[in-house]
């Protein structure tokens, strides 16, 4: 229920942004708001439903102001404290981020690889996702893991193609014992 949730607030404020023009700069905001309020001295405060509304209210829109957030974020921060709905935004952050990028044409990947990748292997790796995606631009993010032995694994929008030696070696020792081909 709180992921539909999140969505729909997402998607209204994904909305006033494309009616202001401020897309890139409403998702850095909600990023930032996000980030704030599950700082460890914060979020209890913030999240606790016996604290009462109009201190959480009033401390909700203290940090808007303080970040200096736009007024759209500044609505929907306070708007989420009166309902008592704060825990929603870190997802809709990221559901904003999937709107954003949807309508920018962009796709963000996680390549995951066994050594670092050198800049040639890793613009052969976005190419390749960029082929996968159909979109013109491609956000990786590289992570490092030895357990994968070679090859890389890349996440597109949760769809996982693994070409990792480790999979691979899986495959082989399977096929092996099955006696198979």
């Amino acid at each position: 229920m709180n992921g539909r949730l999140a969505k729909r607030y997402a998607r209204a404020v994904f909305e006033l942004a494309r009616e202001d023009g401020t897309f890139a700069a409403v998702a850095e905001e909600l990023g930032a708001v996000a980030a704030t309020f599950e700082e460890p001295r914060l979020h209890p405060f913030v999240l606790n439903p016996a604290i009462d509304p109009a201190a959480r209210l009033r401390t909700a829109r203290a940090v808007a102001g303080a970040l200096g957030v736009s007024r759209t974020v500044a609505n929907l921060v306070a708007l989420l404290a009166e309902r008592n709905r704060l825990v929603l935004l870190a997802e809709i952050a990221r559901w904003y981020e999937t709107f954003l990028d949807d309508e920018l044409g962009r796709a963000r990947v996680t390549i995951r690889c066994a050594a670092p990748l050198s800049p040639a292997e890793r613009n052969e790796v976005v190419e390749l996702a960029r082929r996968l995606t159909g979109r013109r631009e491609v956000l990786p993010t590289t992570e490092v893991d030895p357990e994968l032995l070679g090859g890389v694994t890349l996440d597109i929008g949760g769809t996982v193609y693994d070409g990792s030696l480790k999979t691979q070696l899986a495959r082989l020792t399977k096929d092996m014992a099955e006696g198979g081909a």
